[in-house]
Order: C-alpha cells, then sequence, then structure tokens
C-alpha cells in the first residue's frame, strides 16, 4: 500500500527519496511501519499524541493571536531519521563552530585580535547593539565562555548540511525538543518497534551535570535560577519545563536583588545567594541600571555582580553579538585565524553590503537574494528579493545606499523536503533542524537529536512556530553507545522546595491570587442579586419596599466594588441596569468584575506552573467564554444573568482546583491567607452597608434576606436559628458564631493558625507586626456581642456602634495585609 505522494524531482532535496525517487536505505524501516499501518491508524496515533500534548499543556505563545496566546504544540507522528555515519560528521561540525563561536566571543570582549588584524571589519561589531561595552574585558576571562549553544541547520539543494542561525543569546527549543520525544517514546513506541535510534538521556544527564558543577564552583550548597522574561514570553512554557526538569527555581527579574556584590533571590525566609543564573532574557533587558534603562526584566547591578566574578551565567550577558550574520562571509578567514581550519559545515553564501565589491553584487543581484539587517535587536528585516516589487525594490536599494554596513545579502536556498504527516495525506514539507550542544570542559557535547521545525505550506520556507508549522522528532539511526539510564531522572540534590524558601514573587502570586478569586467570587455572587433585583421590583405588594431594598444593595454594590461615584452620586440621576453593566463589563473601571477578573489572569499566568492540567483547562475556558461575552454589544438581562451563573460555576470550579494542585510547601498557605483576609473584609463591607442603618421592619427583612443570601449562609442561617430573620441573630451568626465555617470568628481564628505557619513567624508569646492586628481582631470578637454592637439611641438613624467597630476591624484586616507585604515581599529590612 503506497501512503506517500508519488515523489518529485525539483530543485530541494529529498531526505527520504534519492534522485531516481527510490527510497533512501535509512528511510526502509519509517516506510515500511507505516505502510503497515496504513492511513487510519496513523490518524489515530496524531490523536493521541495531540492528546497527549494537550494533557501535559504543552503550549507556544503567539503574539497578537486572536484565538488567544496560548497555542497548542503540534508534533508530527513520523520522524525526520538520518543515518549515525552522516550526524557524526554533522556533530563534527557543530563542534567546531561551537569552539570558533566561543573564541569569537572572548576575543571580541578581550584582545579583539580578529579588529585589530583586519580579520572582521569594526563596523560589523561596534555599529551592533548586542554588542555591549559594559562587559570589555572582565578580570575572570572564564566568564566569556559559551556554555550552551543552538544552531539552525538544514540541507541545501547539494544535499550537503548548511548552518542557517546561530542561536547564543537565549538558545530556545531543549525544552520541546524533550517533550517531542517523551510524547513520541510513549505513543509510537508500538508503531516503530524495531528501529533502533540514539537515546537523549546522556545527553541531559551531561547537561545537569555542567548546569551543577558551574554552581558548586562557588557554594557546596548551590542555588541555580532560570531567568524567564515571564508568562507573556513566547516560550515561557519551556521556561516553566526546563526549570521542573532539570530542578531549577524558575525566577523573574523581581524575584531577585544585588547587594554587596552578590545576587541575591528574595525568599519568605530572606535572602538567599544565587550561584548559576540560566539566562533567558535577552541581554539588553537584563540590567537596567548599567544597559536598557526602562528595562523591568533585569535585575540592577547584575552586570557589576558578574564583573566581581560572583556569579556563573548560561550565557553570559554580550553573547548575542555571535547572532549578527555580518560575521557569515568572514567565518573562513576567522577559522583560519584561530584554528588553522576550514569550516566542516558550510553556511548560506552571505555578502556583506559594507564593502564595496559586494555591495555592487548585491544590488545587481537583488532578485536572487534575501536582504537582512545584521542587526536584528530592534526589529527583524528580511525581504525576499524575488517577491518585491519594483516600487519595494528601489525603497530597499535606497535603504542600502544610505547605511550599507548594516545589510547583508544571503543566497535564497531551498530547505530539504521530509515526509509529513498533513490532513490525513504524507506530504513533502520543508524542514529545519535545531540542534543542541553543551559545553563539558574543553569540548562540546552535541545532542543525538534536536528540534525539527517543519513548514506549515508546501515549498514554503518560512519555517516557523509562530507562522503555525509544526515540529518533529529527529532520530540518529544506529545503536545507542551512550552510558545508560533506566529514565531521564533528574537532580535532587540542589533544589530545596521549602515553604521558606520560595521565591517572594511565587509568594505575593498566591496571596493576590487568593485575594482577587475571591473578590470576584463575592463580586459575581453580589452582581448576579442586584441585577435579579432591579428586575423583580414588584416582589411585594407594597412596590416602595422593593425599590427601596434595590437601591440599598446597589449602594452596597458601590461600596463593595469600590467603583465610586456609582450609586452614590448625587448630582445626577444614576440609572440601575446601566450601572450594574459597568460594573460587569467595563474593564478600564478599577473595581469592577472584567478589572478584577484582568487582574486575576495576570496572576494565573504568572502562577500557572503550579497548577494541575485541569486547573488550566478550566480557567482557560472561562477566560474564552468570558471575552466572547464581554465583546458582544447587545446583551439582554436574562444573558447576563446567565452568564454570571456560568461564570460562577467557573470560578468555584477553578478555586476547588488550586486546593488539589498545590501544597503547602509550594505556597498554599499564603494562598489560603489571601482568601481569608479578602473574604473577610468583603464580609464587613456588606455588613456596613447593609446593617448598621435603622430600616422599618418589612424593608429591614428583606435587606437581611439578602445579606444572607448573598453570602451563601440562608441555609445554615436558617438551621441555626428557627426563628424569623432577626437583625441580632444574623449579626450574632455571621460575626460571633464559632461554629459556622464562614462567620468572621472563625475565619479569624483560621487566619492566626496560618499566620503563625509563615517563615520565621513567632511561635512564642510575642507576636509578629502582621499578627498583632488579626489577634486585636480576635480580642475584640471575643469581648463583645450583637446586642452590646446594636446598643442605640432612639434618635439614631444608625448602629454607630455596629458600625463603628466593623470600621475598626477593617482598618486592622487592611493592616494586617499591608505588613505581610513589608515583611514577606518587599524585603525592605535586607
Amino acid at each position: 500500500m503506497d501512503i506517500f505522494e508519488s515523489c518529485k524531482l525539483d530543485s530541494s532535496f529529498d531526505e527520504m527519496f534519492d534522485k531516481s525517487c527510490n527510497v533512501k536505505e535509512h528511510w526502509n524501516e519509517i516506510k515500511e511501519s507505516l505502510e503497515k499501518s496504513g492511513m487510519e491508524r496513523l490518524e489515530q496515533k496524531q490523536t493521541e499524541i495531540d492528546w497527549r500534548l494537550e494533557d501535559n499543556g504543552v503550549t507556544y505563545n503567539v503574539y497578537n493571536d486572536p484565538e488567544g496566546t496560548n497555542r497548542r504544540w503540534n508534533l508530527d507522528p513520523i520522524p525526520f531519521v538520518l543515518n549515525e555515519k552522516e550526524w557524526e560528521e554533522v556533530t563534527k561540525g557543530l563542534q567546531q563552530r561551537a569552539k570558533l563561536l566561543n573564541l569569537i566571543f572572548k576575543d571580541l570582549y578581550t584582545e579583539q585580535r580578529l579588529i585589530k588584524e583586519g580579520i572582521i571589519p569594526a563596523e560589523i561589531i561596534f555599529a551592533h547593539k548586542s554588542f555591549l561595552p559594559e562587559l570589555f574585558n572582565f578580570k575572570n576571562k572564564d566568564y566569556y565562555t559559551m556554555r550552551f549553544y543552538a544552531a539552525d541547520i538544514s540541507r541545501g539543494p547539494d544535499g550537503k548540511f548548511w548552518v542557517i542561525n546561530d542561536r547564543t543569546q537565549s538558545p530556545s527549543g531543549l525544552g520541546y525538543a524533550i517533550e517531542n520525544r517523551l510524547t513520541m517514546n510513549s505513543s509510537l513506541s508500538d508503531l516503530y518497534s524495531n528501529i533502533k535510534f540514539k537515546k537523549i538521556a546522556g545527553f541531559l544527564e551531561g547537561y545537569k551535570n555542567m548546569l551543577l558543577s558551574t554552581a558548586k564552583n562557588r557554594s557546596e550548597d548551590p542555588l541555580i535560577v532560570l531567568l524567564t522574561p515571564g508568562p507573556h514570553n513566547e516560550t515561557y512554557f519551556e521556561h516553566s519545563y526546563l526549570s521542573s526538569f532539570f530542578n531549577l527555581t524558575l525566577v523573574q527579574g523581581e524575584d531577585l536583588l544585588t547587594k554587596n556584590n552578590q545576587l541575591w533571590l528574595k525568599t519568605l525566609s530572606g535572602l538567599k545567594k544565587v550561584d548559576t543564573v540560566l539566562r533567558r532574557v535577552d541581554s539588553k533587558y537584563c540590567d537596567p541600571l548599567e544597559l536598557e534603562n526602562s528595562s523591568h526584566l533585569g535585575v540592577a547591578g547584575l552586570i557589576n555582580v558578574l564583573r566581581n566574578d560572583h556569579l556563573s551565567m548560561i550565557n553570559p550577558i554580550g553573547i548575542g553579538i555571535l547572532e549578527n550574520v555580518g560575521l557569515n562571509p568572514f567565518m573562513k578567514n576567522i577559522a583560519k585565524f584561530f584554528l588553522n581550519e576550514d569550516l566542516i559545515l558550510p553556511q548560506i553564501a552571505t555578502w556583506w553590503c559594507g564593502q564595496k565589491h559586494e555591495l555592487e553584487f548585491v544590488i545587481e543581484n537583488i532578485d536572487n537574494l534575501i536582504i537582512k539587517k545584521i542587526d536584528k535587536t530592534d526589529r527583524i528585516e528580511v525581504h525576499f528579493g524575488n517577491k518585491l516589487s519594483f516600487e519595494e525594490k528601489n525603497i530597499l536599494i535606497d535603504k542600502i545606499l544610505s547605511t550599507p554596513s548594516y545589510y547583508v545579502g544571503q543566497e535564497i536556498i531551498d530547505f530539504s523536503t521530509v515526509p509529513s504527516y498533513v490532513g490525513n495525506n504524507i506530504e513533502p514539507r520543508n524542514a529545519v533542524i535545531r540542534s543542541f550542544s553543551f559545553l563539558n570542559e574543553d569540548k562540546y557535547e552535541v545532542m543525538p537529536s534536536g528540534l525539527v521545525r517543519v513548514s506549515k505550506e508546501k515549498d514554503s520556507l518560512v519555517v516557523s512556530n509562530q507562522r503555525g508549522g509544526t515540529s518533529k522528532d529527529l532520530w540518529i539511526l544506529g545503536e545507542d553507545n551512550s552510558e545508560k539510564f533506566s529514565a531521564i531522572s533528574s537532580h535532587r540534590d540542589f533544589l530545596d522546595t521549602r515553604l521558606e524558601n520560595i521565591s517572594t514573587k511565587r509568594a505575593e502570586n498566591l496571596f493576590w491570587l487568593g485575594r482577587y478569586l475571591s473578590r470576584a467570587v463575592i463580586t459575581t455572587r453580589m452582581l448576579r442579586f442586584n441585577l435579579k433585583a432591579v428586575l423583580n421590583l414588584n416582589r411585594y405588594e407594597d412596590r416602595n419596599i422593593s425599590k427601596s431594598s434595590a437601591e440599598i444593595l446597589n449602594r452596597c454594590l458601590t461600596h463593595l466594588t469600590m467603583t465610586y461615584p456609582g450609586f452614590l452620586e448625587e448630582e445626577k440621576e444614576v440609572k440601575p441596569i446601566v450601572e450594574i453593566t459597568s460594573v460587569i463589563q467595563d474593564v478600564t473601571r478599577v473595581g469592577t468584575l472584567s478589572f478584577t477578573l484582568s487582574m486575576l489572569s495576570n496572576i494565573n499566568a504568572n502562577i500557572k506552573n503550579l497548577l494541575t492540567i485541569d486547573a488550566w483547562r478550566v480557567y482557560d475556558r472561562m477566560q474564552k467564554r468570558w471575552y466572547s461575552y464581554n465583546k458582544r454589544k447587545i446583551i439582554s438581562n436574562r444573558e447576563h444573568i446567565g452568564e454570571l451563573d456560568r461564570l460562577l460555576i467557573y470560578l468555584m470550579a477553578y478555586k476547588e482546583l488550586i486546593d488539589e494542585s498545590i501544597s503547602n510547601d509550594q505556597g498554599l498557605i499564603l494562598y489560603d491567607i489571601g482568601c481569608k483576609l479578602e473574604i473577610s473584609l468583603l464580609l464587613i463591607s456588606k455588613m456596613r452597608s447593609l446593617l448598621t442603618t435603622k430600616l422599618e421592619k418589612l424593608l429591614e427583612y428583606d435587606i437581611l434576606d439578602s445579606m444572607l443570601n448573598t453570602y451563601e449562609s440562608y441555609n445554615a442561617y436558617r438551621a441555626h436559628y428557627k426563628s424569623t430573620l432577626e437583625l441580632e441573630n444574623v449579626v450574632e451568626f455571621l460575626l460571633f458564631n464559632t461554629k459556622y465555617q464562614k462567620s468572621l470568628i472563625f475565619i479569624i481564628e483560621e487566619l492566626l493558625k496560618s499566620l503563625k505557619e509563615l517563615p520565621n513567624s513567632s511561635h512564642s508569646s510575642h507576636l509578629n507586626n502582621f499578627e498583632e492586628p488579626v489577634f486585636k481582631v480576635y480580642t475584640m470578637l471575643k469581648l463583645t456581642n450583637a446586642k452590646r454592637l446594636l446598643r442605640t439611641k432612639e434618635k439614631d438613624f444608625v448602629y454607630l456602634t455596629l458600625d463603628g467597630f466593623l470600621s475598626e476591624i477593617s482598618e486592622l484586616l487592611a493592616q494586617t495585609s499591608e505588613e505581610i507585604t513589608k515583611t514577606y515581599f518587599a524585603h525592605y529590612n535586607e
């Protein structure tokens, strides 16, 4: 059964078929396996792969994607296979290139012999924004070491592998390559059961040892961190994945500070010295003090720590200069100069326009070239000459002539094609391999696999995940002679997961997750109740009661959400439905439900790596549903209520899954404290709005009913008090009932216990700054009762004692939040 598209002879190199359309020997087993299984089974395997990747939460962030930023990672069930002998030659070429780039890096930041002796023009280096003079000539020459390197390679039409791009700045893709291999092992071992190929466990173990060795040189108990730009970066999944896989501490710039020429991680127990940084933030954003001063991604003073040799970094700041395509035309001479060798792996023919003859060649042959800027740090410019209109071509030529040293022309080459599963067919697609290498003592070890990316469409030379391409696993056929590992394991000896050692950024995110999630739930309930109340003004025969009740509830809503002036507006009439809809939907208005959900989304993105896949799914579905609802211009009141109902279900499911996802050692206690504080503060706000004003009996009854229902406490109250609704009983129940888990005193007792679990919390009679206000609240609750709080003079319209009591408690709880922030999130004392 022939399931492959007919062989086509064209200018590109086909990985599977030779020029006579015969299947190459090393592809025979793949072809036989696929033909034996048939397309139906292959489709089943693709479905299983998709399920596994989705179940593992493997995503790729796509900028400006209308479907959302998190795009599911795609993996082709047909691997890219190479024979062992051919890969050995590629490996030698990659090792040589890595060694050469390492020498270039060291030279450019120290002796600069390449420039002084005329091997490369100075303009290529000094005009490039990735060359950072601040990193020049450190005393510790070992700083200028490239310990991790990635290269994009593909075959040209002649069948030779070419280097297309060097990736040194913050090489990405290793995490996806690992996940691709693990997924293929899980899903396709039965399909390709007889095929032997190289394993990657030995490479990964060596990579871990390299990380550990850089840190062990500095500390017996080293701390290694992975510095990420954050959850909105396109490969944030990989940052989270690698930190978990290699047991690194995932941090953002805000998690770190410099002090005494050392880099420190801010943890709940204080500052902890960092020994090694695996950097995924671009160089110029790493230190706002010496580099890009507008950056919020780095750490002020980081370069000075490196300058004083108090930190190891993989890869070093400043190494992005090696991605400069302006170096390409001079690589042959550089190889001769440093190694006295010819390049084993060729690179795409490149002409630098800063030279007269090369400039003339590029202008004359622009139709057959790709034009690039040598510096892609500002905006990537890639122009295919054969795709430009006459006018576009002239504009580009004028740009080149005005600043020729900023441009290169490159030969347009076809990437090789590889069989790919596309829409229930097997078709050829252009492919690029990203290879990975790390420095092991004085030699670069090359991974016997790689991340293969294939184009979305036939004959497309654009191979990019951002453009919707897919990926493959690379198999190097042959017996695996590397050291055997029972599983891809990981070191546990340099990761401390105790609560006191989690970063303050994570702790702060979890604390505010608890607050924003509780706020979202309580606000949703209140909005839903108020909307129904406004739409049900004829509840009683006396319509004035319903109207007065709705007005009180709406003023409570404004106080609860702090969306002032809201229903407290005195100068103009406020239309209830319009105002409530605004409090639901206006994301630009502080305090609205949509605003709260947007803040919750930011927090969720930052703690996503702590959550289970089920929690991810629930939140993503909730977010998409709410986004779709919020975009609509015409929505009926019934639909508003329906959406609030659905949102509440999603929020409660997400809340439950957080409890299942995160352990106390991971910081759940901070989330729990945030929840308790927010619930307490909002309960007090509602009680002040609804229960502190004297009302006539029927109206009071309606408000008491509303208070209990919006707090989900009506049935519990009825079970405790068999009598009718009474103000004193409601106040007693909500504030002082020690057996009711939603009463304020119950929550405060639990909050005191939770605060005791925080690192450095006092376990003696002495109270910390954040415990003291909560203890005062507890004491106040213990020393009074509802009857005392409701004592009032006949002529008073307000229960002044109750209002003052609640106001003081609210201030004390707000003070608790401030003290927790000062103690654990700000590090003011260190």
